[in-house]
């Protein structure tokens, strides 16, 4: 891969799990061995606001250790983070306007936490060519398997972002098995602030029981991804299980939050009898219900010790409230 082939900016896709991982070690070992490094590169992290803690601790411990090495080494590296805009965030659409917890049919978290926010960092970068790295293999579903299909090229692993001819997606990794990825990852190369180890550990523990890598014929860690601690897509949150049962007890009033939240859902009487849109049918969570959630979650926070939703969306939530108590009343 030639950085100075294209004159484009780079933005490599980062989430803390072991695809990302593997490619923006790949790219910076391709910037280290560049003759000519003409094109920016940007490592981006979007903190949707409700990342596993132990995850989310290990990408921005991961990143500042990147960005430290990088200018060490003289790489044109540099990191950054998007985020969801206030009115998209999780519990301000659940608590706030009372949005359903996300299911399979409704699942509005994905595009407002983290495909729009990633999407307006990007068009904040200006006009001209942009290359998006992810962490993307072949065989990991059917449903994965038809995207990548459908929108590849004429180019061995690019294919095109959807909506946007000034962006294409590169996929460095997406002919890697599972071990090819660990193989990568446990290489004696830099950026040494990937911590293979920790992140080794953390699937072990999210999938219950994983042996390390020892040497090429171990099995390497798979089954779990890490997402959202509120993600209520699944039927269970085994990631969140597995590090619970591997001793991550303080974990416990997060699932049991998320659990409960799966569970009122589809419980009528939390909810409206009418949609927005005015049809019959069950609605947004009631404004005494929100409440509920709300005193719920502050009640968790104060278990875990830190800090799960800000005064500044609180604020934001209690005065959506009083647009709905006026309909309500109606």
């Amino acid at each position: 891969m030639l950085f100075s082939s294209v004159q484009s900016l780079w933005i490599v896709g980062f989430s803390g799990g072991k695809d990302s991982s593997c490619v923006v070690k790949l790219i910076f070992q391709a910037l280290l061995t560049a003759k000519r490094r003409e094109s920016d590169v940007t490592v981006l992290y979007c903190d949707t606001g409700v990342e596993i803690p132990l995850v989310r601790s290990f990408v921005w411990q991961t990143l500042t250790g990147l960005a430290i090495e990088a200018e060490k080494a003289g790489v044109p590296l540099k990191c950054d983070v998007a985020t969801p805009r206030p009115r998209d965030r999780f519990f301000f659409k659940v608590i706030g306007r009372g949005y359903v917890p996300p299911t399979n049919k409704f699942r509005w978290c994905t595009d407002r936490l983290r495909i729009q926010p990633i999407q307006s960092f990007i068009n904040n970068l200006g006009g001209g060519p942009k290359v998006v790295a992810l962490g993307i293999r072949r065989g990991e579903s059917a449903e994965r398997d038809r995207t990548i299909a459908r929108h590849q090229t004429g180019q061995p692993l690019y294919s095109r972002q959807e909506g946007s001819a000034q962006t294409i997606i590169y996929t460095p990794i997406l002919n890697y098995s599972l071990q090819d990825v660990w193989n990568v990852l446990t290489s004696d190369s830099p950026p040494r602030c990937i911590d293979s180890s920790r992140l080794l550990t953390l699937y072990r523990h999210a999938n219950g029981e994983c042996p390390i890598i020892r040497d090429s014929t171990a099995t390497p860690c798979a089954g779990s991804r890490f997402g959202c601690w509120t993600c209520t897509v699944v039927r269970r949150d085994r990631a969140m299980e597995g590090l619970i049962h591997s001793g991550h007890d303080g974990l416990q009033p997060l699932l049991d939050f998320r659990n409960w939240l799966s569970r009122v859902r589809n419980d009528h009487q939390m909810r409206w009898s009418t949609r927005r849109n005015g049809n019959v049918g069950p609605g947004p969570f009631s404004v005494a219900a929100r409440r509920t959630i709300l005193r719920r979650l502050l009640a968790t926070q104060r278990a875990v010790g830190f800090q799960l939703i800000g005064s500044d969306e609180i604020k934001a939530i209690k005065n959506e409230w009083a647009n709905d108590i006026a309909v309500e009343r109606q």
